[in-house]
């Protein structure tokens, strides 16, 4: 197999997996946060959820307008805004979870066990290497380090 054959169906699969499960990522990330934190600020966003400043102040004006989320002022801290998740959001969230689950039930239903392993080592190996060979900012999202 030549490289840009390899490389055309990793765009494919890359592709598929950024549209077919990457809709609303962003918004579950932050939903998911919300809803495990209790509340959160938008500072708390930017340190626990690899997303950029600039996407997460959008994201949180979208959720807000959908009415998943409400902004209050925390009452010992009137400085602070607290981004409290609603119920219209803990349903949206709930749903979206379960649709995730479901798709991913089934995305490598093809794979052996065996085979599943094969694949997680060879793309580990091949991330791996990418990284040593490559600008670090090219791995990251943006500025957290979280996993939601």
């Amino acid at each position: 197999m030549e490289n840009n054959e390899l490389l055309q169906l990793m765009e494919r699969c890359g592709h598929f997996l950024y549209h077919r499960r990457g809709g609303k990522r962003g918004q579950i990330r932050i939903l998911n946060l919300i809803a495990s934190r209790g509340a959160v600020t938008q500072k708390e966003l930017l340190q626990y959820l690899p997303i950029k400043s600039g996407s997460v102040s959008e994201t949180v004006s979208k959720l807000e307008a959908q009415g998943f989320i409400v902004k209050e002022r925390d009452k010992q801290d009137k400085r602070k805004i607290n981004i409290i998740l609603t119920p219209k959001g803990r349903d949206f969230l709930n749903t979206q979870l379960a649709i995730n689950a479901e798709q991913e039930k089934v995305l490598f239903t093809s794979l052996s066990e065996e085979e599943k392993a094969v694949l997680i080592g060879l793309l580990t190996k091949l991330f791996e290497d990418w990284k040593g060979k490559f600008d670090s900012d090219l791995f990251n999202h943006g500025r957290g380090t979280g996993n939601v």
